[in-house]
């Protein structure tokens, strides 16, 4: 046993309302015996990348520079979007300086001299960003993926259990596999401080099949299955010390596929689309800014607008609200970036559903944006380093994991912006942070939108955004 060693276990794409005991019964029994937080929130935009990132680097997007899924970067790639599912253009960007701006937790314990380890059934991306800078400094990375994990530990888990079964829906197997590979090999041969084990599920099979579609809930039970056997073999002593177990983004229900570049023709060169998509504008001065927006906002599949106003990241135009109070705002953001459509709904527990630009069908599970039930997120953690049968109130989001990981550690939190979740955290009793309510709000012709944030020591962590459409019903 390691004094302060952690186990970071997250399910993707997991919303806080669907982690229910029927569901994933050893997930909810560990949550309440635990430090459950119970307002966590997802970055915007919502999406695994982008949150694999602020988590491992305790940033907002706007300090990291990951600024989305996809998005044009003419460095990397010259000619198209830069897509970061591919570790390759990952590398090519890294190798050029222009990936992210912020240490990730592998660097950090590097440079303390900890040890470090990633278990992934993410996409290449996902776990390149998660375990990113630890191959150059050996520290073990395993990936269903060829060609991304470290060569010792992937001839190691060939060796022990044979081929990496294949990619389905439900991914179970490769799960199971992967599960496997941290509690008989990793954690007897690297003995990590701090060790990641992301679970690729519900997240994948709710794309394909829906939020609550069978077989989404038979992935739920098999990821709950998992973290069974993981908390079994923590209760042997011989793994990590403390557990933390988190989400990065939830899902809702898409209903129908816009095609963005047909109807946005004079942008389709600026273009990165998606359920978050943004416009890099040749020519990004305060005009051509504003009248993007006001064209935007014209537009029946328009959901909430942002602007990076270049020299002046406080301000915006009519009709959007700035990029930064997001959380947003970088070099490489889009100066007009946008959500689509949701449905007209703002009441908690009712269905919400969001029209999307490709990679899905109809019905099947989306996120990226700013409804509840994409930011809503699981955070909970047990162990020594935290209090015992505790819910915590205060909103929180993924860069306050990277600092609270950190604290447990006993390393510093310097160049982070996230905050520590002290007050989940046994034997030092601390109080719970100041908190406040804000809504934000931009409106121009018949297009308004908003945004409802806490205010947790004077730091924003968003609830939820909305916006009505050209008929005026909330979406």
């Amino acid at each position: 046993m390691i004094d302060g060693s952690t186990l970071l276990v997250c399910f993707d794409g997991l919303r806080r309302d669907r982690a229910t005991t029927d569901r994933m019964p050893n997930l909810a029994g560990f949550m309440a015996a635990g430090a459950d937080m119970i307002n966590a929130r997802s970055v915007f935009p919502s999406e695994t990348r982008v949150a694999s990132t602020s988590t491992v680097t305790g940033c907002a997007p706007g300090l990291h520079g990951l600024v989305a899924n996809q998005f044009i970067n003419r460095q990397v790639v010259p000619d198209g979007l830069f897509n970061t599912a591919s570790h390759e253009a990952l590398g090519r960007a890294d190798a050029l300086g222009v990936l992210i701006d912020r240490e990730s937790l592998g660097q950090r314990l590097a440079r303390a001299g900890k040890s470090f380890a990633v278990v992934s059934t993410a996409t290449p991306g996902a776990t390149f960003m998660m375990s990113y800078g630890a191959a150059r400094v050996g520290q073990p990375v395993f990936s269903v993926h060829e060609g991304v994990g470290t060569p010792v530990l992937m001839e190691a888990a060939a060796a022990c259990f044979g081929p990496i079964p294949g990619a389905a829906t439900p991914n179970t197997a490769r799960i199971d596999y992967a599960t496997r590979v941290l509690t008989d090999i990793v954690y007897p041969m690297h003995r990590p401080d701090l060790a990641i084990l992301w679970m690729s599920d519900p997240d994948i099979t709710s794309h394909g099949f829906g939020i609550d579609a069978p077989e989404t809930i038979a992935a739920q039970r098999g990821c709950d299955e998992a973290f069974g056997r993981i908390l079994d073999f923590w209760k042997t002593g011989d793994g990590p010390e403390n557990i933390v177990v988190m989400s990065d983004h939830g899902h809702i229900t898409g209903s129908a596929k816009v095609d963005l570049a047909a109807a946005l023709p004079e942008y389709a060169a600026s273009l990165s689309p998606g359920t978050f998509s943004g416009l890099y504008l040749p020519d990004p001065t305060p005009q051509t800014i504003a009248a993007t927006v006001e064209r935007l906002a014209a537009e029946p599949f328009c959901g909430l607008i942002f602007v990076d106003m270049p020299g002046a990241p406080e301000a915006s135009v009519p009709g959007a609200l700035p990029a930064s109070v997001m959380g947003g705002g970088h070099a490489r953001s889009a100066p007009v970036s946008f959500t689509l459509r949701t449905s007209p709904t703002a009441r908690i527990g009712e269905p919400e559903t969001c029209l999307f630009a490709g990679g899905i069908e109809p019905g099947g599970g989306m996120h990226g944006g700013l409804t509840r039930g994409e930011l809503s997120t699981v955070l909970a953690g047990g162990g020594p380093a935290f209090r015992a049968g505790f819910v915590s109130e205060t909103p929180c989001w993924l860069p306050d994991i990277g600092p609270t990981l950190l604290t447990i550690l006993g390393l510093p939190t310097d160049g982070t912006s996230g905050r520590a979740l002290a007050e989940t955290l046994a034997g030092g009793n601390a109080p719970a942070p100041a908190v406040t309510r804000r809504a934000l709000h931009a409106s121009i012709a018949d297009h308004e939108q908003g945004v409802e944030q806490w205010l947790v020591d004077g730091r924003p962590i968003t609830d939820f955004g909305w916006s009505t459409g050209r008929d005026g019903v909330p979406q």
